[in-house]
């Protein structure tokens, strides 16, 4: 079976990057034949990675003017492919996915699923199926009207080989006490009508929880100034007086080109606790990774980051209507992320609890790895879509050749 895989490339230092270098080459080595349409991360030409073509992103912000006419190529030359989509499917907009078989892997990271997500998988003249990458998004799906037979789920998943409690330096490179309490953010900076990853109350949470203890780090794993639409985070510590002293963050230009996860790995294991309290998340890929290396973590309590926190805090917060999407999101307590950061360091003292946490976050993380999740969950997707395939357009037959024609000849006689 050919499959179309419409996501960032995978080198590319992204969620979606990571997952698509994570699940392509599984497919490729079961036996079919895959090719990567980046929608971002490669301009210009057609390259390769893993024995797979990578095809450039378009013009379009979301490559609609190029990706679909690289399916249909793709996948119409033996007539019976699939595109497989790991993105937000409302964007998938444009005359050329019509007649395209799709599944997309799609997050939903609102309550209720917003109407456009909807729309998408009412859409098209092709097959469209669901694969929810959340038990709360399968479950918005199927609240929102979606057949059962229409939506599948796969979870993202992680490199527990790389991503495992390490012995790491990454304090002293820092400049970061052995004894003092570090507190990691790792995400991405990107957009600000809403900030989605709430970046101000975050900081403004850890600054007043520093304000009561001087042995309080931070460590911030993000492009700082906000130059994709962003948040200008030097600007706003500034503002609130956080203890500049005691913030760190990872070096712009390596950051910019792509960190290995070794080094992301590192970090993890040289922190105490992950802060990661957005309005909402399709999934949240570092909250899964954090916990692997033994490091718990604090989410909001709401869409996926419910499920994926298996050891930590989960803070409740206010319902926030986001106009755009036509549904909520959930914007974090300030006093309650305080509250948990307040726990998680007297934790952190308690070196017996310490090592019994660190135990259980390992494990829960352990469901996530990729050989499990592939073989539980992708296997069956494509096992599905192989026995689902069918022709994306109709393939007129090969005219009948001199020996067919007479013969058909005798048979009317």
């Amino acid at each position: 079976m050919r499959i179309a895989w419409i996501s960032n490339a995978p080198w590319s230092p992204t969620g979606y990057g990571q997952q698509t270098a994570e699940i392509t080459p599984r497919i490729k080595a079961d036996g079919h034949d895959v090719a990567i349409l980046a929608n971002y991360g490669l301009a210009g030409t057609i390259s390769e990675w893993s024995g797979m073509p990578v095809y450039p992103h378009g013009l379009d912000p979301y490559s609609n003017d190029l990706a679909p006419f690289q399916a249909q190529d793709w996948t119409q030359k033996n007539a019976a492919g699939w595109t497989l989509t790991l993105y937000d499917s409302w964007t998938f907009a444009g005359p050329g996915y019509e007649d395209l078989n799709m599944a997309s892997w799609t997050p939903v990271d609102h309550s209720p699923m917003p109407p456009k997500v909807l729309q998408f998988f009412k859409g098209g003249k092709g097959k469209r199926l669901a694969i929810a990458m959340s038990r709360f998004g399968e479950q918005m799906m199927l609240d929102a009207g979606l057949p059962r037979e229409q939506v599948m789920y796969a979870p993202h998943s992680i490199d527990t080989k790389v991503f495992k409690p390490t012995k790491s330096e990454i304090r002293k490179e820092l400049g970061i006490p052995d004894g003092a309490h570090l507190t990691m953010i790792n995400a991405a900076n990107k957009g600000n009508v809403p900030i989605r990853k709430c970046w101000p109350e975050m900081l403004l949470a850890w600054r007043t929880f520093a304000e009561k203890h001087e042995d309080a780090y931070l460590y911030l794993h993000t492009e700082e100034v906000g130059v994709a639409n962003g948040f200008n985070i030097p600007r706003y510590l500034e503002s609130i007086n956080a203890p500049m002293d005691r913030i760190k963050a990872v070096p712009q230009y390596p950051y910019k080109l792509g960190l290995p996860n070794t080094v992301l790995a590192n970090l993890y294991s040289a922190s105490d606790v992950l802060l990661s309290t957005s309005r909402g998340e399709g999934f949240g890929i570092s909250v899964i990774e954090a916990q692997a290396c033994g490091i718990p973590v604090i989410v909001t309590d709401w869409t996926a980051q419910i499920e994926l926190a298996g050891v930590g805090w989960r803070v409740d917060g206010q319902p926030e209507w986001d106009e755009h999407q036509l549904a909520y999101w959930k914007v974090p307590n300030v006093d309650l992320i305080i509250q948990a950061l307040t726990d998680a360091y007297a934790l952190r003292r308690n070196e017996e609890s310490w090592a019994q946490t660190q135990k259980a976050c390992v494990d829960f993380a352990a469901q996530y790895s990729t050989e499990k999740v592939f073989a539980e969950y992708w296997r069956p997707i494509i096992a599905r879509l192989e026995k689902e395939a069918a022709p994306t357009i109709s393939v007129a037959p090969a005219p009948a050749n001199r020996a067919e024609r007479r013969a058909a000849k005798k048979g009317k006689r």
